[in-house]
């Protein structure tokens, strides 16, 4: 009998607890992959966690490793472990999801004669905190990254990003790459994409402004905190999201305390899932989204699939969803005041928040869509290009 290719997947969250979030995107795109060539792909699956590595077996003699993450000495357990797994299964095919993962998978290609690799650039370059010595080790990290891409460059299958900036800043880093990194469109959960109504202005006494992010310092939600204390008290503010780093959350709180805010600010942090949280986009007035940094922002596309007026930082891949006044408000990073002039036009100006919602969808597929694949697309080309080698 012959002997089906390998293929690993790695990821930078859990597998043990995906079947919670099976709903999601990415996991349902990849879970999509695993069903389409069960019988033609023998598929490792590798991801994160803050407990001991250990592996499970799934269904289809898959097996979904979790490495430890957690720990003084994380980063160089994680990637020795990872660099592990992959001299323990040799793969034929890696595909990399997240952007620290790349450094051991493009050391290992160049150590391995067949196996190939595919990398989607997912993740933050503009913000590191602001401590030095985590923007100097960020850094680093980096050029490292550039030049494994440039020396393992021969082995990179193909190679795909979400937006203009990060392939920017990827083709900064590898010039090599320059041209070669193709965009790709992110995949929305089915319950946002039929979710959008003929929008009806929300003006009530006490109207809700939205926020879907986690909870961390590089989604700025500090500064929504801060541009809500500026306003008068007439509308309501929900930040839903996981807790992602326990003494920014500490922080949050204390500052809506100080801030005499309680009253206005609620913030949910229980596990998101994707069919119910439809329901607060549906119940906002409108969307709100503070980030510092992101590769894309992609609860700007549920909020616009939802029909709903959206402000938003313009950085990183932000402004590839919004055109600034016509489906959307961009303002500037880290300014609350400015933050809070936009929420309170959109607030006060009926007209404006239902040309916003109308421009949502429209402007998303001239702007976004147009040209893209898939996640799940570009995952199954770069597989069907594998098998023609």
């Amino acid at each position: 009998m012959k002997k089906l290719p390998t293929v690993v997947i790695i990821k930078s969250s859990p597998w043990k607890t995906a079947h919670q979030s099976r709903n999601h995107p990415e996991y349902s795109a990849i879970f999509d992959l695993l069903q389409l060539y069960e019988s033609k792909i023998h598929f490792i699956l590798v991801g994160t966690s803050g407990t001991p590595t250990s592996g499970t077996l799934l269904k289809n003699e898959t097996i979904a490793w979790d490495i430890k993450t957690t720990g003084r000495l994380s980063s160089f357990t994680y990637h020795l472990d990872l660099m592990k797994l992959l001299f323990r299964y040799r793969p034929h095919l890696v595909i990399v999801l997240g952007m620290l993962n790349f450094l051991p998978v493009a050391i290992y290609s160049l150590l391995s004669w067949k196996s190939r690799y595919v990398p989607v650039f997912i993740g933050e370059f503009g913000y590191h905190g602001t401590k030095k010595v985590n923007q100097f080790l960020m850094a680093l990290g980096f050029r490292l990254l550039g030049t494994s891409l440039q020396l393992s460059q021969k082995k990179i299958l193909s190679a795909f990003t979400l937006s203009r900036y990060t392939q920017g800043c990827m083709e900064k880093l590898a010039p090599n790459l320059s041209g070669k990194i193709k965009l790709i469109s992110y995949p929305i959960s089915p319950s946002f994409s039929s979710a959008q109504q003929n929008f009806v202005s929300k003006h009530p006494e006490e109207p809700m402004v939205l926020t879907v992010a986690g909870i961390e310092p590089r989604k700025g939600l500090d500064i929504l905190v801060k541009a809500v204390s500026l306003l008068p008290k007439r509308f309501k503010v929900i930040v839903k999201g996981s807790i992602r780093d326990n003494s920014y959350m500490s922080k949050l709180t204390a500052m809506v305390k100080n801030l005499n805010i309680e009253d206005r600010v609620t913030f949910i942090t229980d596990i998101i899932d994707y069919d119910a949280l439809t329901s607060y986009y549906k119940s906002a007035t409108l969307f709100v989204f503070p980030t510092r940094d992101d590769c894309l922002g992609v609860v700007i596309l549920e909020a616009l699939h939802c029909g709903l007026p959206v402000i938003a930082t313009s950085v990183g891949g932000v402004p590839d969803m919004i055109e600034n006044g016509v489906n959307g408000i961009l303002v500037k990073a880290d300014n609350p005041r400015e933050l809070a002039n936009a929420i309170s036009l959109l607030l006060n100006d009926d007209a404006l928040r239902r040309k916003l919602a109308a421009n949502a969808r429209p402007v998303l597929t001239n702007r976004y869509y147009k040209g893209r694949i898939t996640l799940k697309e570009a995952l199954m080309q770069s597989i069907s290009e594998l098998d023609r080698r």
